[in-house]
């Protein structure tokens, strides 16, 4: 892979050289998967490996200053929408690791350069109401090149949050717009996902399953829709249900 000459603003790898990069490392972690680390590192070239790892971590590190660029001004509209959560800004920024980058590419067609959450913002407010708050001055002050709307149209496990595809210097950053509840429904998803292998998120477990999440969700937004305070729906403990679920799913498997 060639790499630009130190002090010159040419970039390090060529897209094609990054989305190559993107399929040896998928090609061998399946090969890990079937054969086992050990086996499967005997028969990787490693200068390529390590090479292949390098032009990944290159373009991850590109989306760096782009993605606290949009973080900070995310920041700035949450307060002037008046946005915040008990005082709190909650915005958080995160640039997708490697092995989760590789693993969507495992999962879904395209390539590396192709995706548009490398650089990822989320920011979590009260109620949908200051979501739509936010995205009106978002959408007067930012050049939006996508924009899906899971709060009007959830997804089929349940997932609600507005996403919105921002460019910063020639790269996509997504931004997540949540409320307090998706984002407790979103944490314990993930959270079950971890303590029991399965990936709800991606659609994997039994149906009966992900339909009580998709129903969690439902009653979560319910509540939102001014059904019940925010207060009652921290004493509801629906992060709590969900790992109550959890825990049967793991004596089960046992």
């Amino acid at each position: 892979m060639t790499r630009a000459a130190k002090g010159v603003d040419a970039p390090q790898f060529s897209k094609g050289q990054v989305n190559r990069a993107g399929m040896f490392l998928l090609e061998f972690r399946e090969r890990v998967r079937l054969e086992g680390a050990e086996r499967a590192l005997r028969a990787t070239d490693e200068a390529a490996l390590e090479a292949s790892r390098e032009a990944l971590e290159w373009w991850r590190g590109l989306h760096a200053r782009p993605l606290s660029a949009v973080s900070a001004n995310l920041r700035y509209h949450v307060v002037k929408a008046a946005a915040e959560v008990d005082g709190r800004v909650e915005v958080t920024q995160r640039l997708k690791r490697q092995d989760t980058l590789v693993g969507k590419l495992g999962r879904e067609r395209g390539s590396v350069t192709q995706m548009q959450d490398i650089g990822g913002v989320r920011a979590v407010m009260p109620s949908p109401p200051h979501v739509y708050r936010v995205r009106r001055r978002l959408l007067k002050s930012w050049t939006i090149v996508r924009e899906r709307d899971y709060i009007a149209r959830p997804k089929d496990d349940g997932y609600r949050a507005l996403h919105l595809i921002v460019r910063r210097s020639g790269l996509p950053i997504e931004v997540q717009l949540r409320t307090r509840g998706q984002d407790i429904w979103a944490n314990a998803i993930e959270q079950a996902g971890l303590q029991t292998g399965v990936q709800f998120k991606f659609g994997e477990g039994p149906e009966s399953d992900r339909a009580m999440f998709a129903n969690v969700a439902a009653v979560i937004a319910g509540i939102e829709q001014g059904e019940l305070s925010q207060r009652e729906l921290l004493a509801i403990g629906i992060g709590t249900a969900i790992m109550g679920l959890v825990q049967r799913l793991e004596r089960e498997r046992k």
